[in-house]
Parts: C-alpha cells; structure tokens; sequence
C-alpha cells in the first residue's frame, strides 16, 4: 500500500512539473514587476528639497503572498490606472525534525501544494489588492494525515481630499498552526526591502488550528509640505481553536512629523490600547518620540520610543515602547533590513501582554539566475497571567532559488523553529525541496 502511495505521489509530481512548462509556455502577458538586479525605487528615499516630506499617496509596495518575489513595487506600473492579475502555484517535498525536551525526535516527510492568487490595481494616486494563498499539508511518511493553512489579505489606498489620504487593511489566516510552519512565510516591506515577519519567531507544539486577524485604519493629513498628521487604529484577534485561549488588542496612535532637513525628520505622537486576555483586560498608554534620517544615498534609519503605563491588573511600574527600522541596499543585487520594536497588540500567541520582537532579512543576487536570502527573527513575550512564564522563541532560515525561466523557479529551504522559554524547550528542523510556476501580471482592465 506505501509503495503505490508513492508511487502516485510521484506520478502527481511528475504531471505538476509537465503542466507548469505548459502554462509557462503559453503565457503572454504584460511585464511589470520588479528587477531583481536593482533596488526597488522609492520616493521616500530621494533626495527632496530642504525642510519638505515627501509623503506617497500609497504604499509604494504591496507586500505579496505565497510567492517568492515578496513584493510588487507600484512605481514600476505605469501612472495611468491599471488593474493586474498574478497567479500561480508552488510544490515542495519536506523533511521534518521534531524535537522536545525529555522526549525522542521525531521525523517525518511531508508533500506541500501552494497555489496563490492576487487582484491589484494602482494608479498614480491609490492603490488597491486582494490576495489568497492556501497551502495544503499531505504526509508522505508515516500516519496519513492532511492540514490546510489559508492566508489572505485586503488593503486600500485613496485620497478623499486635497491633502488627506486614507489607507485600510485587513489580514487574516486559519487553519493547523504546524502547517504555518511549512507555508511560505510572510513579509513586510520596508522602503523597498522585504523583512521576514518577526511572528514567524513564535513556534510551539500541538496548537492545532488557529485563527489570526488584523484590521488597520490610517489617516494622514499632509499639513504643509514639511509637516504632516497621522492617525491610525488597529484591531488584532488570535485564538488557538482547539485549546482554548484567545486575546483581543485594540490601538489607536495619533503622530505629528516634521522635516528639519532635506534627509532629516522628527515625530512625536501618542498611543492607546486596550487588551482582552482569557481571564480580564488591561488598558495602557504611552508617548513616542521618534527620527528618521536618510544617510548617504541609499541608508534609511528611523528610531522611536517612549514610556508607557498601564492600568490595573497589568501595572508593573513605567514600562516603555520604542522602534527601529533599518533599510539598506548595499548595491544593485544585495540588500538588507532590520525591524525591532515593542508591541502591545496580540500576535501568535495568546493572552501576551506585550511582545519584543526582531527580524533581519538579507537577499543577495548572485547571478542572474541564482539568489540566496538569509532570514531571522526572535520573539520575548510577557504573559498576562502570573504563572506562564514569559515566552522566547528564534526562527532562522535560508534559501536559495535558481530560475529555471521568467516564470519557474526551483528553491532549497531550511528554517529551524525553537522555543527556549515559557515551556518546555522544543523545535523544529525543517528542509524543503520545491518548484514553483509564478505568471507575470497580467493586465485585465485598462
């Protein structure tokens, strides 16, 4: 019986493989999308004139699911209002080492499909995407068993009024949180560099599913060429289906920027959130101040913190928040980020009362063929109840893809997955093997 299991495995293989060349063969469609030999260009990282900020009218980039170009760059589409269709699909083969303390490793292999879906139109003024990405989990080894993890996001960008910009976002993921560790991972971007998102740092053993949202508000009122207004609201949602335990985060911050220089800019602003644990709620305050500073031509550095309080029952004394974001292309084929900051909103792990979390990502061209991409991220949650201890977590990984045409890519993976407090000490090698057919963006509306 495991011998035709395989055996129709990799007949299944084998038709994939034939109908991506198929389908890449016969695609013809408009190219827009980024050069992976350049950095990204983004208008936030030019040179503008003395004492003005330079705010876009939307994201300059739509950070993309599923799919290893990471992120589409809205300057490469034309200014004229276009709506684009990306498509495609992703197979990989895994092997997976399980380990925990005072127990045996466990190894397993698993069969990963990974189609993605992406609807974005832009113009020189808005902006708008809808993206889904499932991925589905067979085990190849051992028990049979198949897990679905779904991942989709909504986001929006439009000017209502001379000088005021509206942006609205939403994500949201379910599905078995062992299968989240195998999907493709998710990232931010920054300036035209894509970061790894610190939650992929959050990892534990027989969660089961789970479900994740993240709805965002942003108003922004550009004052003066060299002042601007920010408001912004955000609501996040976790909950562990099967265990039980759920956490609620409500926020809305208010900010005040000012550029001193051409390359020089101050902030100070205010926060609030709200928390709704498993058992009570807490509210909490802070202020923020904050610089960003261009250095050099290429070299983005912004800083911010402040101190916070917090009410009842989670008043520990003066806390505080603060910020950092780092983007760096080095040349025209590496680049580097780093993110690291305090968060009071809920992130994979419930009933956390605050969260320091930090990722660096690093991508280098190797040929026009080759690219490598280095990632990590840590995670120190406090739990807001006093007997769980505060969790600490590490994810690192690697890859490297060959491009085998504009359309299909072959990929090696290795992430490896730790909890090394708040628990029991566990974690989780993992190694990939994958082949994945991405369209071009097609134009479906002029």
């Amino acid at each position: 019986m495991r011998q035709n299991n395989d055996s129709n495995l990799y007949g299944l293989l084998i038709r994939i493989v034939l109908c991506l060349l198929v389908l890449s063969g016969s695609s013809t469609v408009l190219v827009a999308q980024e050069n992976p030999d350049k950095p990204a260009p983004s208008t936030e990282s030019q040179d503008v004139k003395p004492a003005a900020l330079v705010v876009p009218s939307y994201s300059q980039n739509i950070a993309l699911l599923g799919t290893d170009q990471r992120y589409m760059d809205l300057g490469t589409l034309q200014t004229r209002r276009r709506t684009f269709f990306m498509y495609g699909i992703g197979v990989s083969e895994s092997y997976v080492n399980s380990f925990q303390e005072n127990s045996a490793s466990q190894d397993i292999s698993q069969f990963l499909l990974s189609p993605h879906v992406a609807i974005i139109n832009a113009s020189n003024h808005s902006s708008f995407s809808f993206q889904y990405a499932p991925s589905v989990v067979q085990s190849t080894s051992g028990p049979s068993s198949r897990q679905v993890f779904h991942a989709g996001n909504i986001s929006f960008g439009q000017p209502i009024a001379p000088n005021w910009v509206l942006q609205l976002s939403s994500s949201n993921t379910y599905g078995t949180d062992s299968s989240r560790l195998l999907s493709p991972q998710a990232f931010d971007v920054n300036k035209g560099v894509p970061i790894i998102d610190p939650g992929s740092a959050v990892f534990q053993f027989n969660r089961g599913k789970v479900f994740t949202t993240t709805d965002s508000f942003g108003l922004t009122w550009q004052r003066s060429a060299s002042q601007v207004v920010s408001l912004s609201a955000e609501e996040s949602y976790f909950s562990s289906l099967d265990t039980g335990p759920s956490s609620r985060s409500t926020s809305a911050q208010v900010s005040y920027s000012a550029a001193v220089s051409s390359r020089t800019s101050v902030k100070v602003g205010g926060n609030f959130h709200h928390q709704a644990f498993s058992l009570g709620s807490c509210d909490g305050y802070g202020f923020s101040f904050g610089i960003s500073r261009q250095v050099g031509r290429h070299l983005n550095l912004a800083v911010e913190g402040g101190p916070e309080f917090e009410t009842a029952p989670c008043n520990n004394g003066l806390g505080g928040n603060y910020g950092i974001n780092i983007s760096y292309p080095l040349s025209r084929r590496s680049r580097v980020g780093l993110t690291a900051s305090r968060s009071y909103l809920t992130n994979y792990l419930a009933d956390t009362q605050w969260s320091d979390t930090a990722a660096v990502s690093y991508d280098r061209q190797l040929s026009e063929s080759f690219q490598i991409n280095l990632n990590s991220g840590y995670a120190r949650s406090v739990r807001a109840q006093a007997g769980l201890g505060t969790y600490v977590g590490y994810f690192v990984g690697a890859d490297l893809s060959w491009k085998l045409s504009r359309t299909i890519a072959f990929g090696t993976t290795y992430r490896r997955f730790a909890q090394v407090s708040g628990g029991l000490i566990q974690g989780q090698n993992v190694a990939l093997v994958s082949l994945g057919w991405n369209s071009l963006p097609m134009r479906i509306v002029k």
